[in-house]
């Protein structure tokens, strides 16, 4: 009787210390059980947009061309919006005429070469006898000489002011042009064509989900060994999303996305005991949609990763 006794006080003690370990196990966080060897895993992730700006006239004016509507697909280099040039453009077109206007540049040379040509013809006059031209009037040539030189660098420095005054009107005409910074769609149009606009004002949104960032937070000792560059994988998250099995297979919640650390904070934040870290990943098929909940696990490189740290 006694030996029975022992055993099931025994047995009793035994299921309360597995009890015990299951519930200090349960109350860890969902990171930590998860924990694989060799990697990082991220928590409270989510996806975020990188290429997203606002775009506006660098000039005051009216706007004259139509702007796209929104959910237009742009193309990097693309003009999507243009103030009225038209004062601009004659300015520039007259600039232009007169850069290639060479006509003052042609007659400086035929000046200097007659110029020349007349000294060099009374400089050998007096070789053969000399004295037939006075030394005053050889003054005179000589200076017309170098008057005329002096007048070919001039006209072909106002030449070259000329070319310049033209690359000038060409840089003002593209203030008056408003381009897409990169490939997206338009998301948000503030003006319309016809509407004058100031520097500055803002005329329409233009995004892109080619490439998406993704933030989490991981421990302060995890943040040692997490570097600039290290791998990441990333998967969309349900949480508590209403969606099936199918839809989460359609929607690409299956996949798994490949990016590379872009920052990790330098700071620590003592109010939620972890560090934020960002990655940057290409989104391809577009399946991480700003917004949306990931899981992000991260692979620090072997040259950083603290042996026995895991």
């Amino acid at each position: 009787m006694k030996h029975l006794t022992t055993w099931v006080y025994g047995s009793v003690g035994a299921t309360l210390v597995a009890l015990l370990t299951v519930v200090i196990l349960s109350d860890q966080p969902v990171e930590a059980q998860q924990r694989k060897p060799g990697v990082v895993t991220a928590y409270d992730c989510t996806v975020q947009l990188i290429d997203v700006v606002t775009l506006a006239a660098e000039r005051p004016g009216i706007l004259e061309d139509d702007t796209p509507e929104e959910g237009t697909v742009v193309q990097a280099g693309q003009v999507i919006a243009g103030l009225k040039d038209g004062i601009a453009m004659a300015t520039y077109k007259k600039e232009l005429e007169k850069s290639t206007n060479d006509v003052h540049v042609r007659y400086a040379l035929k000046s200097s070469e007659f110029a020349d040509a007349d000294l060099a013809m009374s400089v050998k006059a007096n070789t053969k006898v000399e004295g037939t031209v006075p030394e005053a009037e050889l003054a005179k040539q000589k200076l017309a000489a170098e008057k005329a030189t002096l007048q070919i660098e001039q006209a072909e420095h106002e030449q070259r002011i000329a070319q310049l005054t033209v690359e000038e009107n060409e840089e003002a005409l593209k203030t008056y042009k408003v381009l897409a910074p990169f490939s997206g769609i338009v998301s948000k149009v503030y003006q319309r064509k016809g509407e004058a606009v100031q520097q500055g004002t803002p005329i329409l949104e233009v995004l892109s989900i080619d490439r998406v960032k993704v933030e989490g937070y991981i421990s302060i000792s995890d943040a040692f060994d997490v570097k600039t560059g290290d791998t990441v994988w990333v998967q969309l998250d349900a949480g508590d999303l209403k969606i099936s099995k199918d839809q989460k297979e359609s929607m690409g919640f299956e996949k798994v996305i490949m990016g590379k650390v872009k920052i990790v904070d330098s700071t620590f934040s003592p109010i939620i005991g972890s560090v934020k870290v960002t990655a940057e990943v290409p989104n391809l098929d577009r399946i991480l949609r700003p917004g949306l909940n990931a899981t992000m696990t991260i692979k620090p490189s072997a040259a950083n990763t603290a042996i026995g740290r895991r």
